[in-house]
């Protein structure tokens, strides 16, 4: 569709070029050859120009016919997916940790929810992990003992493993404290309990967010190193997708965690069926294979 509209803009140019070279060799010429040429070059372009406005319309109507059956492919997909996914994951306790800047989706909740498992926990990086305030950033080199000419990357870190701390075990009340107050990172629910596995929901729309380097890599170490299930995901649409960073280490994707398929690949994924999984060019499968006897199982 932007090429055609590309195409369509360069022949009203030509159009416009070709009138003023009529008005201007009929004006200095006078002769009639060259005024025919360009009534056929015209003629010619109003063809192409009608083939391409014709392909515009087909072009149209196909892409809202697909846009049903994307439509319809989803209802189907909720359809189905509670039999699949029940009781797959009965007593899973998970925190979920947002770094982007996303809504967690209510479909990825009411799957978790399906399938047995609690969300313990729920830790979101605030707009303050920008450290664009100099105040701030002052605040957070004196609260870790640093240096004031420490980069901001570097602070990031320091922050993103204190985060990480907190979702595991609890951290300290005061470093939890300072996080909350300087608007760097929310915390809600319950921490330091034993957690089967940690959801990484990463991906932006914003560029203020845009930190997986500086955040999200280094959430990831940190839980690593406590020996934590992790998955990451992102929603199908973000402008800046985290997942190359995230297959950087080992630990399963879902790229599409607002779609039904994504919410089965997650349910999947957390029981060991593990894979980059999706529909960006970072995945490597769109969903995880669903055994017979899972599939006897949902059909009972």
């Amino acid at each position: 569709m932007i090429d055609i509209r590309y195409h369509v803009a360069t022949l009203v140019a030509i159009f416009i070029a070709l009138g003023v070279g009529i008005l201007i060799g009929s004006t200095l010429v006078g002769g009639d050859v060259m005024i025919e040429q360009q009534k056929k070059m015209i003629a010619q372009l109003e063809s192409q120009f009608d083939d391409l406005r014709e392909r515009e319309s087909e072009m149209a109507e196909e892409n809202q016919f697909m846009r049903e059956i994307s439509r319809h492919y989803e209802e189907f997909s909720k359809a189905v997916s509670p039999p699949l996914i029940k009781n797959r994951l009965n007593g899973y306790r998970i925190a979920i940790i947002v770094t982007g800047g996303q809504e967690i989706p209510a479909g990825m909740l009411n799957s978790l929810s399906l399938a047995g498992a609690r969300v313990d926990s729920t830790t979101v990086i605030l707009p303050g992990i920008q450290l664009r305030d100099s105040n701030l950033l002052i605040k957070v080199c004196d609260f870790y003992k640093l240096d004031h000419n420490t980069p901001p990357d570097e602070l990031r870190k320091m922050l993103a493993l204190s985060a990480a701390a907190i979702v595991v075990n609890g951290g300290d009340a005061s470093v939890r404290e300072f996080l909350e107050g300087n608007n760097l990172v929310k915390f809600d629910g319950d921490y330091g309990g034993v957690l089967d596995e940690v959801i990484l929901m990463g991906g932006a729309h914003d560029e203020n967010y845009h930190y997986p380097a500086s955040v999200d890599a280094w959430l990831i170490r940190s839980l690593q190193n406590y020996n934590k299930n992790i998955l990451g995901c992102e929603t199908s649409r973000v402008k800046m997708s985290y997942m190359s960073t995230y297959q950087e280490f080992d630990m399963s994707t879902v790229d599409d965690i607002d779609l039904t398929p994504g919410q089965i690949s997650l349910i999947r994924a957390m029981e060991g069926e593990t894979g980059d999984y999706g529909i960006k060019a970072t995945a490597k499968k769109f969903m995880p294979s669903l055994p017979a006897e899972y599939l006897k199982g949902a059909f009972k």
